[in-house]
């Protein structure tokens, strides 16, 4: 008989089967626990968001230092460096990016901010090699073997990676000008051309923008370039952070902190403060004299995103393969095959080669 487990705050702790004592881990794709023991699956009364809550940015720092943090349990990869938070379900676990046996003296607490929300895992690992296999067809010239190293490797983990994301009121005032082109012909004789100039006038202006979760990994694991390949989150699907749904799993803990963060995210939203400036003054060209932005209301939140990493070893390398959790788009790193390159390039002076006997026969 299945009983409903009820929402609490984040914990490492570890959630064991009514049946028969077993860990639990989360079954991805479903609201349940599973025992791989028994097969009993309970329930989590999962909390479908249906407003997202924001936390205020400014309260949150002149506040940091009183505020009750919860008291997370992490463990460190000695080699890498890497942090996660400790789930007591993970009886032996490798670093996710080094895949350095993980030892469990190497545990600590530390005072964490909390995640607001999190995407659960939806993609089974049984269903992984399908995604992988359809990126690996795309690699025309990895080696041949990289399928079998790649595809068959031991060493996949799935992975929450912590992520804040800002949001914000933007009000700009800007002075500028505006450059207009006109064409004008001068010379004479062969010396007769035609020039493009610009016709400059003053511009000014405001601007009134809203940025609503502009999102930056806090992730040592992960960079930003990475999460952009992968990045087609469904975050309207996210359910309020519940540890039920963390069991069997990695959490890294967050290595950016959210003042560092929202630097990042301010970045991101002048940059589009910028294009907007250009694009109200208008022309063909545009010089932005001056620019003074206020921000107002900024809001923030931590949430995690469920990434499978999957590693192997290729010619005494260690490679990388990272896969959405929600929707299976994967990005990684690979070898190159000299071989593969050496045939491609032959083939191609082979076939100018003919190319070009076949129109000196045409004339």
């Amino acid at each position: 008989m299945s009983e409903i487990i009820e929402n609490m705050p984040m914990s490492s702790d570890s959630y064991q089967c009514m049946n028969c004592g077993a860990a639990l881990k989360y079954k991805p794709g479903t609201t349940f626990l599973h025992c791989d023991y028994c097969g009993t699956d309970t329930p989590i009364d999962a909390k479908v968001v249906d407003e997202v809550k924001e936390l205020d940015f400014e309260q949150y720092v002149q506040q940091f230092e009183n505020l009750n943090l919860h008291s997370t349990k992490v463990i460190g990869c000695r080699k890498c460096g890497a942090e996660s938070t400790f789930d007591e379900s993970l009886k032996s676990v490798e670093c996710p990016y080094c895949c350095t046996p993980l030892i469990e003296s190497d545990v600590h607490e530390e005072r964490l901010v909390q995640p607001s929300y999190l995407l659960p895992f939806k993609i089974k690992d049984n269903e992984l090699q399908a995604y992988m296999s359809g990126w690996l067809k795309k690699r025309w010239f990895a080696p041949n073997k990289l399928k079998s190293r790649a595809l068959y490797s031991n060493r996949l983990q799935g992975v929450y990676i912590p992520c804040w994301t800002y949001d914000a009121q933007t009000e700009t005032d800007y002075e500028g000008e505006r450059g207009d082109t006109y064409t004008v012909t001068v010379g004479s004789g062969k010396n007769r051309r035609t020039e493009t100039r610009v016709r400059w006038s003053y511009a000014s202006g405001h601007i009134s923008l809203f940025f609503d979760d502009v999102m930056v990994p806090a992730s040592k694991i992960i960079n930003s370039e990475i999460m952009g390949k992968i990045n087609n989150w469904d975050t309207m699907n996210m359910v309020e952070a519940n540890n039920r749904f963390l069991s069997g799993f990695i959490t890294e803990k967050y290595v950016l902190n959210m003042t560092n963060g929202y630097d990042i995210a301010k970045s991101k939203m002048e940059s589009d403060i910028q294009y907007a400036v250009r694009q109200d003054i208008g022309g063909d060209r545009q010089r932005i004299n001056s620019a003074k932005t206020v921000f107002n209301n900024i809001k923030f939140k931590l949430i995690l995103l469920p990434v499978y990493m999957s590693s192997y070893t290729y010619a005494d390398k260690l490679y990388h393969f990272f896969v959405n959790g929600r929707t299976g788009r994967v990005t990684g790193d690979r070898p190159y095959s000299v071989i593969k390159i050496t045939l491609a390039v032959i083939l191609g002076i082979i076939l100018i080669a003919l190319f070009a006997l076949f129109v000196s026969q045409q004339k």
